[in-house]
Formats: structure tokens, C-alpha cells, sequence
């Protein structure tokens, strides 16, 4: 337990704040792993965000503060992100999946939409299969493959271009950090951001991202799931986009034009109220 408080102590040293309306949460999953989230707003409604490879919370500050106003909404760190424990046995993607379940029981939420960003789009799409509840009541999906087209062309190098060493490692995060952004902000998010994808020792980092199943498990997740579903995409997944609302009535696809992969910092007002209209329109 002294252990834990002293992690948890230097996290919170090391990563700046959000902002003044939200506040810290911890809890404890079933294989005694302490996980982070931040919890700002009230209302019926709860928006649970979850972030992207080796991203804290803390990138979802814009949402926080906005959307706080007529929501609840819930930023949860993955395990090995931002404030939460980083030190853990069991990093796989159905563990990370029964993460979002947990946060979901821990927080008694009976009527929440699932908000998921880059990996985080295959780890709620996860947690959907693995965990049905019927208090789900929509899914966000933001700017990562569903598995419909064909796959898209990878960027930023292939598998035999992930740096192991330290240096090499942190040096390619740190100009990943950068290139999600089109326009990176100014305020201290890149260098948070920075922080946070330099916790993990690079092995377990790369690992997150071998996918346990084929392209065809996210799209029978989204196409067998009848929720409303909107999906909040740069270009490159336009063709992703035509097929979903050619084959899944009633889905929402939004191509953000001028934004990079963190279109939600870039282009966060147009976000913000994309992300209002959609609910408004759930029931």
C-alpha cells in the first residue's frame, strides 16, 4: 500500500491538472490494480471517455470543461497511463477491456455512452462484446479502424521500425506526441502527453498495440451492436465511414478535414458539438 501512494504521489507531481471542475478518482480492479480517472459534471447521463495509446486523461481537457456543464463525464486512465498504476502483471486487451467494465460498476452508472479514441475505440468495442449492459446507451467511436473497408495504409512506420531501447523509445514518442496534433496547442498538453507515453519500458508499450483479433471481430462489435453509434474521423477512415452508414441505419460518421488524430483537442469546439447534437438525438 505504501508503494501504491508513493506511485501514486509522483504521478500526480509529474502530470499537470486539468482544470478547476474536475476531480480525481481512484479505485481498485479485480486483480488489485489502482486505476485513475477524472470525474467532473453531474446529470443523469454520463460521458466515459477512454483514451488512446499511452495517452492520460488529461487530453480530454476541453471535453471536461465543456461538456461538464450538461453531463457527467468520466475520463478514465488506462491501466499504465497518466496516474494509474503503471507497475502491473496483466496489460492485455481483454484485461483492459474489464477495466472499462469495473469503472462502469465502480461508478453505479445506469445510463452512460462509451467514448473511445485510437486503441481506445478497440477497447470499448471490446468491452461491448466481453461485458454487455443494458445501461450502454451509445457508442462514440474516434478516429481508429472498425474493421470495414480495406485496411488502412499504417503510418509512422511498421512493426520492424519500433524502437526497444530507452532513448530511441522515448525519442519516437516524443515526436508522436507532437504529430497527433495538426495544430499542437500551446498550453502544456504535448509535453503531458509526452510524460504519459514515456511511463511504460517500451516491450509492454509496442504490445498494446498487437491486436488479439482480426479486423472482422470490430466490425461484427459495431454492425451486431444496435446502439447508436457516432464516428468522429479524420480522412483517412472516410472510406470506413460510407461503408458503416451504407450497411448500420441510423449511424453517424463525421469527417473532421482541418484536424490531426487528436481532432478533439484540434477542432474541439466542432467536437464538442458534434458530440451534443448526437445525444440529443438518443432517447
Amino acid at each position: 500500500m505504501i508503494a501504491i501512494l508513493a506511485f501514486l504521489v509522483l504521478n500526480i507531481a509529474t502530470l499537470s491538472p486539468v482544470s478547476a471542475f474536475s476531480a480525481d478518482g481512484y479505485f481498485k480492479t479485480s486483480d488489485r490494480v489502482t486505476l485513475h480517472y477524472k470525474n467532473a459534471g453531474q446529470g443523469p447521463r454520463t460521458l466515459v471517455f477512454v483514451p488512446g495509446w499511452l495517452m492520460p486523461a488529461e487530453v480530454f481537457k476541453h471535453q471536461l470543461a465543456d461538456l461538464s456543464g450538461e453531463y457527467r463525464v468520466v475520463v478514465l486512465d488506462p491501466r499504465g497511463q497518466g496516474r494509474s498504476q503503471v507497475k502491473v502483471k496483466d496489460m492485455s486487451a481483454a484485461r483492459r477491456a474489464r477495466d472499462i467494465h469495473e469503472l462502469v460498476r465502480h461508478l453505479r452508472l445506469t445510463d452512460y455512452v462509451l467514448v473511445g479514441w485510437s486503441l481506445g475505440v478497440m477497447e470499448i468495442l471490446e468491452t461491448v462484446v466481453s461485458h454487455p449492459n443494458s445501461g450502454l446507451k451509445a457508442l462514440v467511436l474516434v478516429d481508429n479502424s472498425i474493421g470495414m473497408g480495406p485496411a488502412p495504409v499504417a503510418t509512422g512506420g511498421g512493426r520492424q521500425r519500433r524502437p526497444m531501447g530507452r532513448d530511441a523509445f522515448d525519442q519516437y514518442v516524443s515526436n508522436f506526441s507532437r504529430a497527433i496534433f495538426k495544430h499542437p496547442p500551446q498550453d502544456g498538453l504535448v509535453e503531458t502527453v509526452e510524460r504519459s507515453a514515456k511511463l511504460l519500458p517500451p516491450p509492454l508499450a509496442w504490445g498494446l498495440l498487437d491486436k488479439p483479433h482480426h479486423r472482422d471481430y470490430y466490425k461484427r462489435a459495431v454492425m451486431d451492436s444496435s446502439i447508436p453509434v457516432w464516428y468522429a474521423i479524420t480522412p483517412r477512415y472516410s472510406v470506413q465511414g460510407q461503408e458503416l452508414l451504407q450497411w448500420r441505419p441510423g449511424a453517424s460518421v463525421t469527417v473532421f478535414e482541418d484536424a490531426g488524430h487528436a481532432l478533439f483537442v484540434d477542432s474541439a469546439d466542432a467536437f464538442n458539438q458534434g458530440l451534443r447534437q448526437f445525444l440529443a438525438q438518443l432517447p
